[in-house]
């Protein structure tokens, strides 16, 4: 049972890479919906359940996203992971019971994190039209989140 349950756990992972790998392939208007697209469930889930997005989880993300896309192995982990630590501190003004304020939360994380990692790996227009895709598209994937987010509950 045991087992079960933290299979159930997974959830959170799974579900940031399979965002990762179904972004892989999406282009609106010839620019990539990623990096900012898989930010959605890693805000989400450092948001409302950070203890079921760990650190070697982020860690493991970070380095199939930069094996994936072909960039320097270790840029987005560390990105990710710096991301984890300051919001730990930034968590508890974050009401989640009020959707513009994490919204807003959101529009903040998603920029801090484009702008580091353009300047880490050197971006252009293209993360700064992938950062306005993330912010159009955080409510309907954060919707879907919460769907899985409410069964994980109720079956963890």
């Amino acid at each position: 049972m045991r087992f079960l349950f933290g299979c159930l756990r997974s959830f959170p992972f799974l579900s940031v890479l399979y965002v990762i790998i179904v972004g892989c392939s999406l282009n609106i208007g010839g620019h990539p919906l990623l990096p900012a697209f898989f930010l959605i469930p890693v805000f989400y889930w450092l948001v409302y359940r950070p203890d079921w997005l760990p650190l070697w989880s982020l860690c493991c993300i970070g380095i199939f996203y930069d094996s994936l896309l072909g960039n320097e192995l270790g840029v987005s982990s560390l990105l990710l992971m710096l991301s984890a630590y300051f919001g730990q501190y930034l968590r508890p003004l974050l009401n989640p019971y009020h959707f513009p304020l994490i919204w807003g939360g959101f529009i903040l994380y998603s920029l801090g994190y484009i702008i580091l990692y353009g300047c880490l790996v050197s971006g252009g227009l293209s993360l700064l039209v992938s950062w306005m895709y993330g912010i159009v598209l955080y409510p309907l994937m954060a919707w879907g989140l919460s769907y899985l987010h409410l069964w994980l509950q109720a079956n963890v």
